[in-house]
Formats: structure tokens, sequence, C-alpha cells
């Protein structure tokens, strides 16, 4: 049993990767210039059945690979710091719900990428603003432009249409 212990993760992401992508395929998937409601989810079926399949041919080529233990939780970070990012983070995520129809989802999404890559421990101001920035314009692409998804773009609404 212990030689199948590291298995039994990558097998139930595949078989729950099997399962959600037989689910995915029932709804119309639509192409790539006008995607359907199932294509998003084809595409997170795909990508989870071969991270899945990637898992579990590295865990069968190499079983006896030595892992490296986390160190423990109060050796990682200390408990208040945990415990800071968590309420900085939760006040963050309602900041970011309660400013996504004013702002609009564009600058409301690259502001809270910005203040939880800060809060994640960024020091670097410069790297936080082009992460934020990279994220906010892929984002941007592939829900309001490629999909079609009907989020509010707020105070760029004359800007952007």
């Amino acid at each position: 049993m212990k030689k199948l212990t590291p298995l039994l993760l990558p097998g139930a992401l595949l078989l729950a990767g099997l399962v959600y992508q037989y689910m995915a395929l029932k709804m119309p998937r639509g192409g790539i210039a006008m995607p359907g409601p199932g294509f998003y989810p084809m595409a997170v079926g795909v990508f989870l059945i071969v991270t899945a399949l990637a898992c579990l041919l590295q865990e069968l080529r190499n079983p006896d690979t030595p892992r490296q233990a986390a160190p423990p939780l109060d050796e990682a970070t200390p408990e208040g710091n945990r415990v800071g990012q968590t309420v900085r983070l939760t006040a963050l995520m309602v900041g970011y719900i309660l400013a996504l129809k004013p702002l609009g989802y564009p600058v409301a999404i690259a502001l809270f990428l910005l203040v939880a890559t800060r809060i994640f421990g960024s020091k670097n101001w410069f790297v936080a603003v082009i992460f934020a920035g990279i994220l906010t314009a892929a984002s941007y692409f592939v829900f309001i432009l490629w999909l079609k998804v009907p989020l509010p773009l707020g105070i760029l609404d004359t800007v952007l249409e």
C-alpha cells in the first residue's frame, strides 16, 4: 500500500478530470471565433487530464525519488503573519466585490492583483505593477473581448467600447 499512496492524488485528479471532461463535452463548444458555453469547461478538463497524467507518469517513472517535506507551518511563517495575510486578503476580496461595478472589471482586477501581490510578499513595486498589468490585460482579452462575458467596464466604459 505504501507504494500506491503517491499514486492516489494524481489518480483521483485524473478520474475527476475525466468525469469533468465527460460533462463538458455534453455542452455546445462552438469554435475559436465564437466559443460556446462548453468551450472553457472543455479546455479546463483537458488541462486537468494532461496535468494529472503528467503527475501520474512522473510518479510511475520515479517512484523512489525522495520528497522533501515542507517545513512545519510554525517554521514557514509566523502565526501572526498568516492570520494577518488572511485578514488582509479577505478585506481585499470584499473591497474588490464592492469596487467591481463602480470602477469596472479592468480597474478593479488590476488594483486587486497589485495589492494581492504585495500582500503575498512582493517587495518590488515595479514587479507588482507589471504582474498586475499583464494579468489584467490577459483576463480582459480572454473574458471580455474573446468570450464576450458581460463584465462591467465602470469608469472605462466610454474608453474601452
